[in-house]
């Protein structure tokens, strides 16, 4: 089975969403406190698994200390490097195994397969930290749904 066009159609889904909260986070005088932080946590983590699937070291840290508009670039950069290696991907790449070692020193391999999902679902976790810390400071986050992206369109093609 081609998981290939499901997880092209989930990264447009991450980085739509992740321009999103970009926006919201944008749109107010003092985003909530580590809003910004995890925001940039979900570039460097996009980045550090795509280092690890080219077998590259990451430019960033896993918590890079970025201001809002550094994170929003980095968050850009890594939705086109992705689009490109994505597209890049044949069928069986999925099941390629690749060898890294995390932040605890411990060395792992994993599908190339499983290593996009885990990078969806990450930015997914970490993104529904900032829409509760955004509600827990009073404003109205914004609606990044899966759901509501493909009713509107938001995702292309």
């Amino acid at each position: 089975m081609d998981r290939l066009p499901d997880l092209r159609r989930h990264f447009a889904f991450d980085t739509w969403a992740n321009r999103e909260v970009a926006a919201a986070l944008r749109a107010l005088p003092e985003p909530p406190p580590g809003a910004v932080k995890t925001l940039a946590h979900i570039a460097g983590v996009l980045r550090l698994w795509l280092a690890r699937v080219k077998g590259e070291p990451s430019p960033l840290a896993v918590w890079p200390d970025l201001d809002l508009e550094a994170v929003a670039r980095e968050l850009d950069a890594a939705a086109v490097l992705w689009r490109r290696q994505i597209e890049s991907l044949k069928p069986e790449d999925m099941e390629r195994d690749v060898a890294y070692v995390n932040s605890l020193g411990q060395a792992w391999t994993s599908t190339v397969g499983d290593i996009l999902t885990q990078t969806i679902f990450h930015g997914v976790h970490h993104r529904a930290q900032i829409l509760a810390d955004l509600r827990r400071a009073g404003h109205e986050p914004p609606y990044v749904d899966f759901i509501h992206a493909v009713r509107s369109g938001r995702l292309g093609g």
